[in-house]
């Protein structure tokens, strides 16, 4: 037996269930897999970012895409990841934005637009590594199995999240899974002129794997593993021989210099500037994997830098979705009645990767779910051939043309759910949790929570704001909000506990809320509510606080009778000019009166005669009380003309609010001061003195 021949299959008994049959058009299939695994990585591709994409990979690609440009093949070595393929896909969606820029097609290319193109070659790739999977599953498994299990791949919301941002895990993910394919088609196929190219490209597919993230690593001894196996079953075989050892070592030996080869030709500085690499995968796993994660992190409703061996199984749990669930479920009850070699074996090396890579991971104290993303289509593939074979049980004692009708639909409708679950979660997939198991609020309560999600929302409702390019707004994650801000708008993260002066917005996000709000974001979560909260699929992931503009003078006047009252927060007042009389007011209601009362300005002198007036909306003609939400302050300046040649000195500013149907005033809770004159009743008297006209200070009105 060659070195690359397969072993001989022992003869196994035929199946003792009638599995789905696949009657569908192979075009149509093929169609159906590519439509459900392209549109949801596409569609609305740059909508948001991510705190990593934003901060590292847009920069690494670019950085990596100038060393190969510039010929400095050494300077490709930039992450520790080492994220060599996340830079090549990263540089060609540079070229590709370059080239629609270049073209004109798209004017004025907005952020998402340029996300969105940056993102795209990745998109695609994992679409084709989809429909590459099809292929080899169709060859592995029976057809049945392989549409299920490629459109279950294609559609799962957690592999969907992460196949649409440009990083390390999905790639690692889409590596692994082709290599494992291919090692078992080795293992199936009986050409052998053609098993060859199998391990080759097992071996191209496991170098893929583990430059887009370290832990691919687990796939050298993994294949040397399932290829020492192989060979050494093959001895008990009828065409077995004595050399397998040798055959093994060939067959290895194949894989493994189409894994070095592939690595040297897509990590040029693997040969430009070795030890440097050797550096940064040393300090990627020592530094990084092998501490916990420097932010900290979250584990079931609490604080938890180093959660324990538990947590990847919980991901994996709260991950899946409920017909993968149920496919899993299944698996143990109808194995004995589906295993036909080699179908068999491809589901125990698929399962035995998932197994492996779990307990990998579940050694480092550095955690995260997404970091499990790897084994989910394997899993994936494995829910299918339980469905599969739970719906031939199920329909195992009907007729023959019943059966075939009844698991017909079933599958058609199987296939018809996993693309509106993924339809459902779009395109927030990555909050994505089985909805069976409490959906993404018990999905936040278990595992840390927001990466960029959201804050997409965030933007477009601080757009249209109309004072939004005249504040600032606060964030910790300013970078990842700031570019879908339109164009004047100002973001930043405050050092410190102090709020800036120009301040007039904050956000708390998801991210903060699970562990310690720091200052300044601590003045407004929990004790003041929001005036715009950003949800998705049912849990709050961004506070939008309103930070009032601070007055001269801060107050609580109450106008009106409960429960349909107006609060006075605060005033400021300056004489830009001997005939003017600035007057900011500050209000807020929960509960405006109705009809829409107007405000009442009368400046008196000592006796209380009225020496100038006017009568306006109290925030202003564009914010009517209708309109007023309760957790928020509305800020307006109001021109008091005075009259000609008024002396300085001390006056008296009445003011109220009034039924302008009725003249009726509102009543006013605070009482006149002791020595304020007669206005009228139902006002609100202030004191102010009078001196010569001087610049205004920096007021803003909202």
């Amino acid at each position: 037996m060659s070195e690359t021949s397969s072993p001989t299959t022992l003869a196994s008994p035929p199946p003792t269930l009638t599995l789905v049959r696949v009657t569908l058009h192979p075009v149509v299939l093929w169609l159906t897999v590519g439509l459900i695994a392209l549109l949801p990585r596409v569609l609305n591709l740059g909508q948001f970012v991510t705190d990593d994409e934003v901060n590292f990979w847009t920069r690494r690609s670019l950085l990596f895409l100038t060393a190969l440009s510039e010929g400095n093949f050494g300077d490709t070595a930039i992450s520790t990841h080492p994220g060599v393929t996340t830079m090549w896909l990263g540089s060609a969606g540079i070229l590709l934005r370059q080239a629609v820029e270049a073209s004109g097609m798209v004017a004025n290319m907005d952020y998402a637009t340029q996300m969105a193109l940056m993102r795209l070659p990745l998109a695609l790739v994992h679409t084709a590594a989809i429909l590459l999977g099809y292929a080899m599953l169709l060859r592995l498994v029976e057809p049945p199995i392989a549409l299920l299990g490629a459109v279950f791949w294609a559609a799962d919301p957690f592999v969907i999240a992460y196949s649409r941002l440009l990083h390390v895990d999905a790639l690692l993910m889409t590596g692994a899974t082709l290599s494992i394919l291919a090692l078992a088609c080795w293992l199936d196929d009986p050409r052998p002129h053609i098993r060859p190219y199998w391990l080759v490209a097992s071996g191209i597919a496991a170098a893929f794997a583990v430059l887009s993230k370290s832990p691919g690593i687990i796939l050298v001894p993994f294949a040397g593993a399932v290829i020492l196996y192989a060979t050494w079953q093959a001895r008990l075989t009828p065409h077995g021989g004595r050399g397998w050892l040798m055959q093994a070592v060939r067959a290895g030996a194949l894989w493994g210099s189409a894994y070095v080869l592939t690595l040297l030709l897509l990590y040029p500085a693997l040969w430009a500037a070795p030890l440097q690499v050797i550096a940064l995968f040393k300090t990627g796993v020592t530094a990084e994997g092998a501490q916990p994660h420097q932010v900290g992190n979250y584990y079931m409703g609490r604080v938890n830098p180093v959660p324990g061996w538990d947590f990847y199984l919980m991901s994996i749990l709260m991950r899946t979705t409920p017909h993968m669930l149920l496919g899993l479920l299944l698996l143990p009850f109808v194995w004995r009645q589906i295993q036909v070699q080699p179908f068999q074996r491809t589901l125990i090396i698929l399962g035995l990767f998932v197994l492996l890579f779990t307990l990998a991971l579940s050694g480092f104290p550095k955690k995260f779910n997404r970091y499990i993303v790897p084994v989910f289509p394997a899993m994936n593939i494995l829910a299918a051939a339980g469905m599969i074979g739970g719906i031939a049980w199920l329909t195992r004692t009907m007729r023959p043309r019943l059966q075939r009708s009844v698991q017909q639909a079933t599958l058609t409708t199987l296939i018809a759910l996993a693309a509106l679950n993924a339809a459902f979660w779009h395109p927030y997939a990555i909050v994505a949790f089985n909805q069976l198991l409490g959906g993404t609020r018990a999905g936040t309560w278990m595992f840390s929570s927001g990466w960029g999600e959201g804050y997409d929302q965030v933007a477009a409702w601080l757009n249209q704001q109309d004072d939004i390019t005249g504040v600032l707004t606060l964030s910790i994650k300013a970078n990842v909000v700031g570019p879908y801000l339109k164009h004047g708008a100002q973001i930043i993260t405050p050092r410190g506990s102090t709020i800036p002066d120009q301040a007039g917005y904050a956000v708390v996000y998801i991210y903060q809320t699970q562990g310690t709000v720091f200052p300044p974001f601590d003045q407004f979560y929990p004790h003041a509510t929001p005036v715009h909260t950003v949800t998705l699929h049912g849990v709050p992931h961004a506070r939008i606080y309103q930070i009032p503009p601070r007055m001269q003078h801060e107050r609580a006047d109450q106008f009106g009778t409960a429960p349909y009252t107006v609060t006075l927060r605060g005033y400021s007042l300056a004489r830009p000019t001997a005939d003017q009389l600035d007057v900011t007011l500050q209000w807020h209601s929960a509960s405006p009166p109705q009809p829409e009362p107007l405000l009442f300005l009368h400046l008196l002198d000592q006796q209380g005669n009225r020496l100038a007036q006017a009568d306006v909306p109290p925030a202003g003609p564009h914010a009517p009380l209708r309109t007023w939400q309760a957790a928020r302050a509305y800020t307006w300046r109001h021109v008091l003309p005075l009259p000609p040649e008024l002396a300085d000195g001390a006056y008296w500013l009445a003011l109220g609010l009034y039924d302008p149907a009725t003249f009726a005033r509102l009543p006013v809770v605070t009482p006149p001061p002791p020595n304020a004159p007669d206005a009228g009743g139902n006002a609100l008297l202030l004191p102010l003195t009078l001196g010569p006209a001087e610049p205004p200070a920096s007021e803003r009105t909202r």
